[in-house]
């Protein structure tokens, strides 16, 4: 009796040895059968619009057998994650496995860093279809994520620069995670996933006056439109000013009298706008426009003296 006892006491630990194998093998597969894909926090790019004419500018200048050009974007990255693209260099050769690609690169982003060592690498940029990522995409965005670090995203920036008749360029951004299976130390890396990032382009006010002047005007064989005077572009301003200001009141005068539908974000930024404006009484908002004017046309009164004075002096030099 004591044998059979202990026999069959230690045929149940063996058992419940090999049920207890078979769930944790079963756990172990269950685990390696589904793949892990890194979720980073939504990426928001900020697009200055100098970074878009310098690729523009790269296209432009290409080789005749060259289909698209690619090169690196310089930025700053927030706090709170948005990445500011504020410049750009073009990089000649496209294909990342060769000995010049990595030599060019490092030279020119030294010789940024000089110059500005605020702005560090923050992606790269292609030209090419705006909401597709081609193949080979891939081992280029691994070597500049590769150089950016862990502590900002790279981002890559596509540009459809066949304009043609459109009226909007183009513009895609992208990130990427890595997909990998797990397993070992830090699992298996099977390749990459690029998702969208929001892009807007953002422009400084001195920014915005020579956007606005190139996109209004049309450069042809005779050259465009010259830039007007200070006064000038003072009064366009102000015609602006008057014409939006009409507008939006019409807007208003609508909604009140029931023939346009209410709209709350419009009601929300109309409420912003006004609050923004300082209550100043007129006669000192007349008193102090006054004097920025006169203050103006002292500048240029300046400036015309000394221009006369420069061309007085080139004058007599060239009759000596």
């Amino acid at each position: 009796q004591t044998d059979v006892a202990n026999e069959s006491g230690d045929k149940a630990p063996l058992e419940e040895r090999k049920r207890g194998r078979g769930k944790a093998g079963a756990a172990r597969m269950a685990e390696a059968s589904f793949m892990q894909l890194q979720t980073d926090v939504a990426v928001e790019c900020h697009l200055h619009p100098v970074v878009l004419f310098e690729i523009l500018d790269h296209f432009t200048r290409r080789n005749q057998d060259q289909k698209r050009v690619i090169g690196a974007l310089l930025g700053s990255v927030a706090s709170d994650g948005t990445v500011t693209l504020k410049n750009s260099f073009p990089i000649p050769q496209d294909d990342v496995s060769h000995q010049e690609f990595g030599m060019f690169f490092n030279t020119m982003h030294e010789l940024h860093q000089k110059v500005n060592a605020r702005e560090q690498l923050v992606g790269w940029y292609a030209t090419g279809d705006k909401d597709e990522v081609a193949e080979d995409d891939a081992a280029i965005h691994a070597f500049f994520e590769e150089r950016t670090g862990d502590k900002s995203p790279c981002v890559c920036l596509k540009v459809d620069a066949n304009i043609g008749d459109a009226t909007k360029i183009g513009i895609g951004a992208f990130t990427s995670t890595n997909m990998s299976l797990p397993g070992g130390e830090g699992g298996r890396t099977l390749g990459k996933c690029f998702h969208r990032a929001k892009c807007e382009i953002k422009t400084y006010e001195a920014q915005r006056i020579g956007v606005d002047f190139i996109t209004q005007n049309t450069i042809g064989q005779g050259g465009g439109e010259e830039l007007g005077s200070e006064l000038e572009k003072l009064e366009g301003a102000i015609l602006k000013l008057i014409d939006m200001t009409e507008n939006t009141i019409g807007h208003v005068d609508g909604v009140i009298a029931g023939k346009e539908q209410a709209d709350t974000k419009i009601g929300r930024a109309l409420a912003e706008a006004v609050a923004a404006v300082p209550r100043v009484d007129m006669s000192e908002f007349e008193g102090t426009f006054s004097k920025r004017v006169q203050d103006l046309l002292m500048v240029q009164y300046l400036a015309a003296i000394a221009r006369t004075q420069v061309t007085f002096w080139h004058r007599m030099q060239g009759m000596t």
